[in-house]
């Protein structure tokens, strides 16, 4: 298996897209083609311990900017990282194609490089948002802010494929975002589409779901706009950082009031820094200790079980579904740790045929031709 990875992209590259890359190599076994300025990943690799591990590289002399505008820039940079890396998986020199740059030209590039899948009208950004007790697929995010009720039929048909392939989700769960969870609420649009999913008797469609409810478990993928996608996460970035921020606030304040903290033993201290606690993770936990009056190992389990779903680098990536190829994107403030997380993502999807099982059921359907 082959998966090249984009050096350069996002904001902390490309220090950890490296880092990344070479833990994964070791972890997983596969080959990670690396794509970008030679001399910069040379100068990065050689950071690191390398020997045995694949880990080639592909140059590329120009990179697709934050500030470039994403079709223009997709054309004119036909050496950018994101042009090199869709072009190895074009000519099947590469099973999958990772960045976590600029989603725009990685969605451009992608259009003008590997196209669409036959039948499919526009492509989906997707992402994993945490659900119950795991995560639903949310779909589209801001690929496309105008849509058509055909549009959404075929984001719930790849949505509910890509669950069942990648998360092994017998008959995935699919639902559309509406102002109510009643029959007959929502806009023209979402009245449009219920139908379409309903007739559709390979998706197991529940019905709309609220925003509320989308948190709640109560669907495995999750159909809306671009638009209102984008919002429903930009949304959700914001409310866990006001919560993360009013505890961290009120955990200070409590700290102070509380001397009881400071007596804690400093061989309990030392025990929770050996299991690998982060410092502003183990100031939470012991916080938290104090506030409860209960003893910080017996909040462990459960707020590490906490931070790691709310934490991006654990999900990696998701892809672009309706590419003619797999070209995934990562978070653009990925460390080293979801970048591993971003190639592990790709590899599972290679390992499960995702892309040609999105094309045969595509065509299963009959969703029409370009």
């Amino acid at each position: 298996m082959k998966i090249a990875l984009d050096v350069m992209g996002g904001d902390h590259a490309p220090a950890v897209t490296v880092a990344g890359a070479v833990q994964a190599a070791r972890e997983f076994g596969i080959e990670i083609i690396l794509v970008g300025p030679e001399d910069v990943i040379r100068r990065e690799l050689a950071k690191h311990k390398t020997d045995g591990l694949a880990l080639p590289l592909v140059h590329a002399s120009q990179v697709l900017e934050m500030t470039d505008h994403p079709a223009t820039a997709a054309r004119s940079k036909r050496d950018s990282t994101m042009a090199v890396g869709a072009n190895l998986v074009k000519r099947g020199e590469a099973d999958a194609f990772v960045t976590c740059g600029n989603t725009g030209g990685a969605l451009a590039t992608g259009l003008f490089v590997l196209g669409r899948i036959k039948g499919i009208k526009r492509p989906a950004l997707t992402t994993l948002f945490p659900s119950g007790d795991g995560f639903c697929l949310l779909l589209d995010i801001g690929a496309n802010t105008e849509v058509k009720p055909e549009y959404l039929h075929q984001f719930a048909v790849m949505g509910s494929l890509y669950a069942e392939r990648v998360f092994h989700l017998e008959r995935p769960r699919v639902a559309i975002v509406s102002n109510g969870e009643e029959e007959g609420k929502g806009s023209e649009l979402v009245k449009e589409t219920v139908p379409l999913l309903k007739a559709d008797s390979g998706l197991n469609f529940v019905g709309n779901v609220e925003g509320k409810d989308i948190v709640a478990g109560v669907a495995d993928v999750v159909i809306t706009d671009g638009f209102t996608g984008n919002v429903i996460i930009k949304f959700g970035e914001g409310i866990v950082k006001l919560l993360l921020t009013a505890l961290r606030r009120e955990l200070r304040a409590n700290l102070a009031r509380n001397a009881a903290l400071g007596l804690l033993p400093t061989v309990a201290l030392a025990a929770l820094t050996a299991q690998g606690v982060p410092d502003f993770l183990l100031r939470l936990l012991l916080g938290l200790a104090a506030a409860l009056a209960l003893p910080a190992a017996l909040l462990l389990p459960g707020l590490r079980k906490v931070a790691r779903r709310l934490d991006y680098t654990e999900y990696g990536s998701a892809p672009l579904l309706g590419l003619d190829g797999l070209l995934l994107v990562g978070h653009g403030r990925s460390n080293a740790k979801a970048v591993r997380g971003a190639l592990r993502t790709a590899k599972q999807a290679v390992e499960n045929n995702t892309l040609e099982a999105i094309r045969a059921g595509v065509q299963a359907r009959s969703l029409g031709d370009d």
